[in-house]
């Protein structure tokens, strides 16, 4: 095959880092690197269900491991139009499954083409089914010789019980694969541009099924099935986030709320609306008020939206994500009533909604205090959350894409507080 962009992004990464190789055991990873996903996915095991190991060396083989009786989902793939990165395959006997996709059914007659179709990939399996994956993985390495070379995982359970069978030298490849996670390539792009423009929809759905009388939790359910009709994997238990007053009183919670009672006016709804689509993250704010809101609270947001709309207007190439974030340089902040209480973040978006390139654990105050560099192909997020309890709350976020030239947002709803009259 002409070599992917993504390969070659995973390749260039080895390269700098001196290793011969990296083996992709995470869901994201795999399908990140080869597209491939497995209806099993959804289980959430904590054991790979699939691999990928990616060569540093254009003469050594891409090579996708999977169970044996997953080979017929190539086809499906295939089919769909949804191409499959691999050059070979590795296959291994997953519980008693392939043995029994192996059995003879005398009542079964397959199609003349999906045969051909299935006998055009196996061509591509290298070696016997493997009894588990971690073989599978070993006899792929020991097959070019890799053993005593230094080979990724972003797995290390995964690169310990190798080392322990096969005496395998590893590393750990996560942050290498982030780094290459973190600069999208065309195809990537693309499906996140589509994304925005869902995303923009699914607001303004949300923003109609608003208003008195209403519960929030008919509204999560609607949304959640709106969501679902545009091929968006809604966020689990919610797809979105409430911010109003529950338990008579309103609490800064930074995540889920639940809040069961008809909207009676007055209520601060934040409009997070987070979900997949065809693998990637939605990660879109807006701030409603139900009935009209007070001209000390219109301030407030209109506050919070200027030092959003300062924040986004430092999003460019060569800037640090700390620094985009640095709030004691604006004016603006200082009108709110509790500035200790504004959150405000930039992180990188993509499969997930943390992907930043920072060094483990990303999800530590170094990754925000530190920060990383921005470059072009990277898609930030920009986070303003204001918690202060004396209005209550008032968020936004928006997902840009960095270009050499700037950054353009992949939403386009307006930031205003929304007013559901």
């Amino acid at each position: 095959m002409s070599e992917n962009s993504t390969i070659a992004a995973i390749r260039a990464q080895l390269m700098a880092c001196n290793a011969s190789a990296i083996v992709l055991t995470e869901v994201d990873n795999v399908g990140y690197a080869s597209g491939f996903a497995s209806v099993m996915d959804g289980w959430n095991l904590i054991e790979p269900i699939a691999g990928i190991f990616v060569p540093a060396s254009p003469h050594l083989p891409v090579t996708l491991f999977l169970p044996e009786a997953s080979l017929i989902s190539l086809v499906v793939a295939e089919r769909e139009g949804h191409k499959i990165i691999y050059e070979r395959l590795r296959t291994y006997d997953m519980l008693n499954f392939c043995e029994t996709a192996r059995a003879q059914d005398a009542h079964l007659s397959l199609p003349k083409d999906l045969l051909e179709e299935l006998t055009t990939i196996a061509q591509d399996v290298e070696g016997a089914c493997a009894p588990d994956i971690l073989e599978a993985i070993a006899e792929c390495l020991q097959s070019h010789t890799l053993e005593n070379t230094t080979v990724l995982f972003d797995d290390l359970r995964v690169a310990h019980r190798l080392q322990r069978r096969h005496q395998q030298v590893w590393e750990d490849g996560l942050e290498v694969v982030l780094a290459c996670r973190s600069i999208k390539q065309p195809d990537e792009i693309a499906v996140l541009k589509e994304s925005g423009r869902i995303a923009d929809s699914i607001i303004e759905y949300t923003v109609s099924q608003l208003g008195a009388g209403v519960r929030w939790s008919d509204v999560e359910k609607s949304v959640a099935k709106f969501m679902i009709d545009q091929n968006v994997d809604p966020l689990p238990g919610s797809p979105m986030l409430f911010g109003g007053g529950y338990d008579l009183v309103f609490r800064p919670d930074l995540f889920r709320t639940h809040y069961d009672r008809p909207f009676q006016g007055g209520e601060i709804a934040i409009l997070e609306t987070q979900g997949r689509y065809r693998g990637y993250w939605i990660d879109i704010n807006r701030t409603a008020h139900i009935g009209r809101a007070s001209q000390a609270y219109k301030d407030q947001h209109a506050c919070v939206q200027q030092i959003f709309e300062t924040l986004s207007q430092r999003l460019q190439a060569g800037c640090n994500s700390a620094d985009i974030t640095r709030t004691d340089n604006i004016d603006a902040v200082q009108r709110l009533a509790a500035p200790e209480k504004l959150l405000v973040v930039a992180h990188s978006v993509g499969r997930v909604p943390l992907e930043s390139p920072v060094a483990f654990p990303g999800t530590g105050l170094h990754a925000a205090k530190e920060g990383f560099e921005v470059k072009s192909g990277m898609v930030i997020s920009i986070d303003c959350l204001y918690f202060g309890s004396q209005l209550g709350p008032s968020h936004m976020e928006n997902v840009f894409l960095v270009t050499k030239e700037g950054c353009e947002s992949l939403y386009q709803y307006p930031l205003d507080l929304i007013e559901v009259i």
